[in-house]
């Protein structure tokens, strides 16, 4: 197989993408081994495909659909910079809570430094180009006219969009009502709105969202379910359902309901909400 990044080239901005990647790598290691806050990619998690996009698009002869792709993209990166901003993502000790847990759990300096190198900073960022390359795939290949498919996938994207948007304002909602200690809220945890069909209803559509990004390679012609960007699908679809495990395995120490509400509610794909405990 054609090493991962021979598949990029000079054209349609691909050199360009590869010097971004490298030197976010490189700014997100250095950053987090000199201040051991380790949550320098995921200050860019919602910056870089956006970036990457509209590099493609700048790059390339003009198209509808690299537009389509990129507005769509400037979509999800704006209001998760937002949503990630008012949560004091963005200042300097901003720092996910899981990265302190993950530090005590590993106990040794150069392992997790060497797991902030290889995880961490290098194959991140690879991913968040990756999930951004069904755009570069379709500005490098001969494609179709915009059409109905066009529009399926850019009704799934809103769709989803919406159902994002919905669940973290839900989520922080319910963490401003915590906070105030309305009795509503006193299992820790939120149980309503979309989190009654889904524990977490925001990563859900977010895997999606990708999916759904990818999807638009099917108007390359010779049309093909598979080709190579859906490595970062693939992969982000790994990473989040890996996460999502760790998440809630602090989740479900800390509140001793939510080994219950596990039982009764699906873990992503929004479902009726069991009634039965097992």
């Amino acid at each position: 197989m054609m090493h991962p990044f021979l598949w990029f080239n000079e054209n349609n901005g691909g050199t360009y993408l590869l010097t971004v990647v490298t030197t976010s790598s490189i700014v997100c290691f250095v950053l987090g081994f000199i201040t051991q806050n380790h949550s320098q990619v995921d200050k860019l998690w919602s910056l870089l495909p956006p970036i990457y996009c509209l590099i493609v698009v700048l790059s390339s002869p003009l198209q509808p659909r690299l537009l389509l792709m990129n507005a769509l993209a400037w979509m999800w990166g704006i209001r998760l910079s937002y949503n990630f901003a008012r949560k004091d993502g963005y200042t300097w000790s901003g720092e996910d809570y899981r990265w302190p847990i993950l530090r005590k759990k590993i106990n040794n300096r150069f392992l997790f430094e060497l797991f902030n190198l290889t995880f961490i900073s290098i194959f991140q960022n690879i991913l968040l180009l990756f999930i951004a390359c069904p755009i570069y795939y379709i500005a490098s290949h001969r494609t179709a006219p915009l059409n109905s498919w066009d529009l399926v996938c850019t009704l799934a994207f809103l769709f989803l969009f919406t159902i994002e948007v919905t669940a973290d304002q839900q989520q922080w909602n319910f963490h401003g009502d915590k906070k105030a200690n309305k009795p509503w809220t006193k299992d820790g945890f939120l149980q309503q709105g979309l989190f009654k069909y889904s524990r977490h209803p925001n990563f859900f559509s977010e895997i999606c969202l990708w999916w759904v990004f990818y999807a638009f390679t099917f108007s390359v012609q010779p049309f093909s379910y598979i080709n190579w960007t859906i490595l970062g699908t693939l992969s982000l679809t790994l990473l989040i359902n890996g996460s999502t495990t760790f998440t809630e395995a602090i989740t479900s120490e800390k509140y001793p309901k939510y080994k219950q509400y596990q039982k009764t509610t699906s873990r992503l794909i929004p479902w009726l909400p069991s009634k039965k405990v097992h």
